[in-house]
């Protein structure tokens, strides 16, 4: 299983051990970047948010646990099988609060990590916009007149109020959720299916595995 750094660590790793997989010496700090449970039946690989669901696709990884915002983002080939119900958080649209509506003249400029759902969002509007990518520190685009406003994920809002910001609207609403590579499921379904039933009823308000995800999967080709 590929085992996101981020946002999505700490609880991930608390519904692995509820459901008995104990890492000896994991930690998000750690240089090591696989462990082996002590059962020896799942081995866990540390990579960064954004490179889970290539690992997963290209079969470097059986499973991986990523945020729905990146499985939209990224479109890949993989199997959607289960809602985990954590890092919950929020896709919006931020700008600063003095400076409302919409330049005239040019299109809007949005700075963000996620330049395909920002334009899909803004062009199912009707608007036409220039996306400056950045990978971090987007509250400063605007301040630094680089772009009218910021796409990005928040959890609670803190981050925007600090930096003179408001949420404007709301593109979508992530939580982590379970992939798995489309040839594994086939191949090593036993083996996915007791992780799954280990994991279940660890897994908060318990979602049931969706037989139209795991039918449709998340890529488009």
């Amino acid at each position: 299983m590929a085992l996101p750094k981020g946002k999505l660590f700490d609880d991930a790793t608390e519904i692995l051990r509820l459901g008995g997989y104990v890492f000896p010496g994991l930690s998000c700090e750690s240089r090591r970047l696989t462990f082996d449970s002590m059962d020896s039946s799942l081995r866990v690989l540390m990579i960064r948010g954004a490179d889970i669901l290539p690992y997963v696709e290209h079969g470097g990884s059986d499973m991986g646990i990523v945020g729905l915002d990146l499985i939209l983002e990224q479109g890949r080939n993989v199997l959607e099988p289960l809602d985990l119900n954590i890092g919950l958080c929020r896709l919006v649209v931020a700008g600063p609060k003095e400076r409302p509506g919409l330049p005239t003249g040019r299109p809007l400029r949005i700075a963000t990590k996620y330049p395909k759902l920002t334009e899909q969002f803004f062009l199912s509007r009707g608007l036409s916009v220039e996306i400056l990518k950045l990978y971090g520190s987007l509250e400063l685009a605007p301040k630094m007149g680089m772009a009218d406003k910021i796409v990005d994920l928040v959890a609670t809002g803190r981050t925007l109020r600090e930096n003179q910001m408001e949420v404007q609207d709301e593109i979508l609403v992530s939580t982590g959720r379970m992939v798995v590579n489309r040839s594994s499921w086939p191949l090593k379904n036993r083996a996915i299916r007791t992780f799954l039933d280990r994991i279940l009823p660890c897994i908060p308000k318990a979602p049931v595995i969706s037989g139209e995800s795991m039918s449709r999967g998340t890529g488009r080709r």
